[in-house]
C-alpha cells in the first residue's frame, strides 16, 4: 500500500532507483519496497499520460481503480498526482 510517507522518500530520490537503493542498503531501511518504488514510477508515469491527453477514456479509468486500490487513501492520491507535474 502506498502512503504519505513512501512518496516522500520517492520524492527526497526524485525517482531515482539507484540513490534510493544504495540508501536502503547501507542504512537498512526497509520504509518503501523495490516493488512500490516501481509501482510508484508507474503509476506517475500513467498519471503523465492522462494529464497530457495522450491516454483513451477506459486507460484514465482503469489508472483511476489502481490508484483507488493501491494508495492509501485520497491524499496519497492527491500528493502522487503533484508528483507527476514535477519534472526532475
Amino acid at each position: 500500500m502506498i502512503t504519505l510517507e513512501k512518496l516522500k522518500e520517492y520524492e527526497r530520490f526524485r525517482g531515482y532507483y539507484d540513490g534510493f537503493y544504495m540508501q536502503k542498503v547501507r542504512i537498512g531501511t526497509d520504509v518503501t519496497t523495490s516493488e512500490e518504488w516501481h509501482l510508484i514510477g508507474s503509476l506517475i508515469q500513467d498519471v503523465k499520460l492522462v494529464d497530457n491527453k495522450l491516454a483513451s477514456k477506459d486507460f484514465e479509468l482503469r489508472l483511476n481503480k489502481a490508484l483507488e486500490e493501491n494508495c492509501n487513501g485520497s491524499e496519497v492520491v492527491d500528493y502522487l498526482k503533484e508528483l507527476a507535474t514535477r519534472n526532475w
